[in-house]
């Protein structure tokens, strides 16, 4: 809210609200550590994307670090 501003915050919040929480698992947690050694990931970006791909779906980020990984939407920062 600080840097976007109410209305988008509110947007943020309705669509999160829409959102699917996933409880990591043993699968999870072994997807996440096979994904970390193999692309040199940071823990918690590994868990987010094994998570992703656990689920069956596209990961969609503006974190460089999944930049050319299989299954991610990458969106680059503005400046």
């Amino acid at each position: 809210m600080r840097e976007l501003g109410e209305e988008q915050a509110d947007q943020v919040v309705a669509y999160a609200q829409k959102c699917v929480v996933v409880q990591m698992d043993t699968t999870i947690a072994l997807l996440a550590a096979d994904l970390h050694r193999e692309h040199k990931l940071a823990t918690a970006d590994a868990i987010v994307y094994a998570t992703a791909r656990h689920q069956g779906g596209e990961l969609l980020t503006c974190d460089a670090h999944f930049q050319g990984l299989p299954d991610v939407a990458l969106f680059a920062k503005s400046a």
